[in-house]
Protein backbone atom coordinates (compact mmCIF):
# COMPACT_ATOMS: atom_id res chain seq x y z
CA UNK A 1 0.00 0.00 0.00
CA UNK A 2 1.39 3.39 -0.96
CA UNK A 3 1.95 5.91 1.81
CA UNK A 4 0.80 9.45 1.35
CA UNK A 5 1.30 12.68 3.22
CA UNK A 6 0.54 16.25 2.37
CA UNK A 7 2.50 19.37 3.08
CA UNK A 8 0.38 22.45 3.75
CA UNK A 9 0.21 24.81 0.80
CA UNK A 10 2.66 27.66 1.18
CA UNK A 11 3.04 30.42 -1.36
CA UNK A 12 6.54 31.13 -2.62
CA UNK A 13 7.42 33.76 -5.17
CA UNK A 14 9.83 32.10 -7.60
CA UNK A 15 10.61 28.65 -6.24
CA UNK A 16 8.56 25.50 -6.40
CA UNK A 17 9.21 24.38 -2.85
CA UNK A 18 7.65 23.94 0.52
CA UNK A 19 8.89 25.53 3.68
CA UNK A 20 9.96 23.33 6.53
CA UNK A 21 7.04 22.04 8.58
CA UNK A 22 6.72 19.64 11.45
CA UNK A 23 5.82 17.00 8.87
CA UNK A 24 8.95 17.69 6.77
CA UNK A 25 11.05 14.99 8.37
CA UNK A 26 7.97 12.74 8.33
CA UNK A 27 7.79 13.17 4.54
CA UNK A 28 11.43 12.13 4.16
CA UNK A 29 10.98 9.15 6.48
CA UNK A 30 7.82 8.02 4.66
CA UNK A 31 9.34 8.02 1.21
CA UNK A 32 12.54 6.39 2.43
CA UNK A 33 10.77 3.68 4.47
CA UNK A 34 7.43 3.16 2.70
CA UNK A 35 8.40 4.09 -0.84
CA UNK A 36 6.02 6.89 -1.81
CA UNK A 37 4.58 10.24 -0.82
CA UNK A 38 2.04 12.74 -2.12
CA UNK A 39 2.79 16.48 -1.90
CA UNK A 40 0.71 19.57 -2.61
CA UNK A 41 3.04 22.07 -4.22
CA UNK A 42 2.94 25.80 -4.76
CA UNK A 43 4.92 28.32 -6.71
CA UNK A 44 5.63 28.89 -10.35
CA UNK A 45 9.06 27.44 -11.04
CA UNK A 46 7.67 24.39 -12.90
CA UNK A 47 4.92 26.21 -14.79
CA UNK A 48 3.22 25.14 -17.02
CA UNK A 49 4.16 21.48 -16.43
CA UNK A 50 3.26 21.54 -12.72
CA UNK A 51 1.06 24.30 -11.35
CA UNK A 52 0.54 25.76 -7.92
CA UNK A 53 -1.95 23.59 -6.02
CA UNK A 54 -1.25 20.38 -7.95
CA UNK A 55 -0.74 17.14 -6.05
CA UNK A 56 2.46 15.39 -7.07
CA UNK A 57 2.95 11.69 -6.34
CA UNK A 58 6.56 10.68 -5.81
CA UNK A 59 7.98 7.17 -5.58
CA UNK A 60 11.35 6.12 -4.25
CA UNK A 61 13.64 5.42 -7.20
CA UNK A 62 17.25 4.43 -7.80
CA UNK A 63 19.43 7.54 -7.97
CA UNK A 64 21.62 6.04 -10.69
CA UNK A 65 18.61 5.25 -12.92
CA UNK A 66 17.01 8.72 -13.08
CA UNK A 67 17.81 10.63 -16.23
CA UNK A 68 17.37 13.95 -18.02
CA UNK A 69 13.71 14.83 -18.31
CA UNK A 70 12.61 13.15 -15.06
CA UNK A 71 10.92 15.32 -12.44
CA UNK A 72 12.32 14.57 -9.00
CA UNK A 73 11.82 15.48 -5.36
CA UNK A 74 14.85 16.40 -3.30
CA UNK A 75 15.37 17.86 0.15
CA UNK A 76 17.94 20.51 0.90
CA UNK A 77 18.27 22.50 4.12
CA UNK A 78 14.94 21.13 5.40
CA UNK A 79 13.10 22.29 2.27
CA UNK A 80 11.60 20.23 -0.53
CA UNK A 81 12.11 20.93 -4.23
CA UNK A 82 10.30 19.43 -7.22
CA UNK A 83 12.41 20.16 -10.32
CA UNK A 84 13.39 18.56 -13.62
CA UNK A 85 16.72 16.83 -14.20
CA UNK A 86 18.56 18.43 -17.10
CA UNK A 87 21.71 16.33 -16.81
CA UNK A 88 24.35 14.72 -14.64
CA UNK A 89 26.81 16.95 -12.90
CA UNK A 90 30.41 17.00 -11.79
CA UNK A 91 31.91 14.30 -9.64
CA UNK A 92 32.65 14.99 -6.00
CA UNK A 93 35.93 16.82 -5.24
CA UNK A 94 38.79 14.69 -4.04
CA UNK A 95 38.33 11.96 -6.61
CA UNK A 96 35.18 10.37 -5.17
CA UNK A 97 33.18 8.73 -7.94
CA UNK A 98 29.74 10.04 -6.98
CA UNK A 99 27.72 11.78 -9.64
CA UNK A 100 25.33 14.63 -9.01
CA UNK A 101 22.07 15.59 -10.72
CA UNK A 102 21.74 18.98 -12.38
CA UNK A 103 18.17 20.19 -11.87
CA UNK A 104 16.19 23.26 -12.83
CA UNK A 105 12.67 24.56 -12.50
CA UNK A 106 11.22 24.76 -16.02
CA UNK A 107 10.30 28.43 -15.63
CA UNK A 108 13.44 29.50 -13.77
CA UNK A 109 16.43 31.15 -15.41
CA UNK A 110 19.20 29.27 -13.64
CA UNK A 111 20.05 25.75 -12.54
CA UNK A 112 20.04 24.54 -8.94
CA UNK A 113 23.16 23.50 -7.08
CA UNK A 114 23.92 19.86 -7.99
CA UNK A 115 21.75 17.30 -6.15
CA UNK A 116 23.53 14.50 -4.29
CA UNK A 117 22.23 10.98 -3.71
CA UNK A 118 21.65 11.90 -0.05
CA UNK A 119 19.36 14.82 -1.00
CA UNK A 120 17.46 12.83 -3.64
CA UNK A 121 14.15 11.40 -2.39
CA UNK A 122 12.41 10.04 -5.48
CA UNK A 123 10.93 10.51 -8.94
CA UNK A 124 7.52 12.11 -9.62
CA UNK A 125 5.18 9.62 -11.27
CA UNK A 126 1.82 11.43 -11.40
CA UNK A 127 0.28 14.84 -11.13
CA UNK A 128 -3.30 15.34 -9.96
CA UNK A 129 -4.85 18.63 -11.06
CA UNK A 130 -8.50 18.88 -10.09
CA UNK A 131 -10.18 15.90 -11.75
CA UNK A 132 -7.30 15.38 -14.18
CA UNK A 133 -4.57 12.81 -13.62
CA UNK A 134 -1.33 13.16 -15.57
CA UNK A 135 0.89 10.06 -15.83
CA UNK A 136 4.50 11.24 -16.01
CA UNK A 137 5.65 7.70 -16.82
CA UNK A 138 3.74 7.55 -20.10
CA UNK A 139 5.75 7.51 -23.33
CA UNK A 140 4.40 10.92 -24.42
CA UNK A 141 5.17 12.68 -21.14
CA UNK A 142 8.58 11.01 -20.92
CA UNK A 143 9.47 12.21 -24.41
CA UNK A 144 8.19 15.72 -23.70
CA UNK A 145 10.18 15.77 -20.45
CA UNK A 146 13.40 14.90 -22.31
CA UNK A 147 12.70 17.67 -24.87
CA UNK A 148 12.08 20.17 -22.07
CA UNK A 149 15.30 19.12 -20.34
CA UNK A 150 17.24 19.57 -23.58
CA UNK A 151 15.93 23.11 -24.16
CA UNK A 152 15.67 24.07 -20.48
CA UNK A 153 18.73 26.31 -20.47
CA UNK A 154 17.00 28.47 -23.09
CA UNK A 155 13.88 29.03 -20.95
CA UNK A 156 14.92 32.61 -20.03
CA UNK A 157 14.33 33.52 -23.68
CA UNK A 158 10.67 32.58 -23.19
CA UNK A 159 9.95 33.45 -19.57
CA UNK A 160 11.80 36.78 -19.19
CA UNK A 161 9.60 38.54 -21.80
CA UNK A 162 6.48 37.03 -20.20
CA UNK A 163 7.52 38.26 -16.73
CA UNK A 164 8.32 41.69 -18.19
CA UNK A 165 4.91 41.88 -19.92
CA UNK A 166 3.15 40.91 -16.68
CA UNK A 167 4.72 43.94 -14.99
CA UNK A 168 3.66 46.21 -17.83
CA UNK A 169 0.07 45.02 -17.84
CA UNK A 170 -0.93 44.20 -14.25
CA UNK A 171 -4.39 42.77 -13.72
Amino acid sequence: MAATAAIPRIEEKERFISRPTESGSEISRKIRSQGSVCLRVSGGSMTPWIRSGDLVFVKRFDFERVSAGDVILFERADRFFVHRIIGRGPLMPGGKEQSRLITKGDALDGVDAPVSAEEFLGRATRIHRGHRHIDLQSFTHGLLGRVLAHFSRMSPLLYRPIRFAKHLFPR
